[in-house]
């Protein structure tokens, strides 16, 4: 294990759990970037007493749903992304339920991982440029990256 690389990935609740394990932490902290699908709605984890705070988020963020989510809705998913500092990336994969998306990012997940943790610069070809494949991607809408290079 290459512990001065490590990310952090979750789904649904474990979504959540990756903005509260990233938090404030300082750069250079523990994690040096991190993953979350179909985080559980701002407004709707602090209902569930399982509150986070995006806008406390500095490292390089990746964050995944489905248009046909019942956890988090497209517009919770822009108003959390707008919150999240540093550098980040969005999409909505279309025709995708919560329990899909699971399954659905692993491409972008893995090439998001492969850039930050281990400098590949092709697997950054998934997000850099105006003809990122996130932003082009027909099975995804919503793309948003705003990701300085390292």
């Amino acid at each position: 294990m290459d512990t001065d690389h490590l990310g952090l990935s979750g789904h649904s609740q474990g979504g959540v759990g990756v903005f509260n394990a990233i938090s404030g932490q300082p750069h250079g902290g523990m994690y040096a970037c991190a993953v979350s699908l179909s985080p559980t709605q701002e407004d709707w984890a602090e209902a569930l007493k399982i509150p986070y705070d995006p806008s406390q988020t500095s490292i390089p963020t990746l964050v995944l749903a489905g248009t046909e989510n019942d956890v988090i809705t497209p517009e919770g998913m822009e108003r959390l992304y707008k919150k999240l500092g540093g550098a980040k990336a969005m999409a909505l994969r279309t025709d995708t339920d919560h329990g899909q998306m699971l399954y659905s990012g692993d491409g972008y997940v893995t090439a998001w991982f492969l850039y930050w943790l281990r400098g590949d610069q092709e697997a950054g070809g998934a997000f850099f440029g105006g003809d990122a494949e996130l932003l082009t991607n027909p099975l995804w809408r919503g793309g948003a990256v705003c990701l300085p290079e390292k």
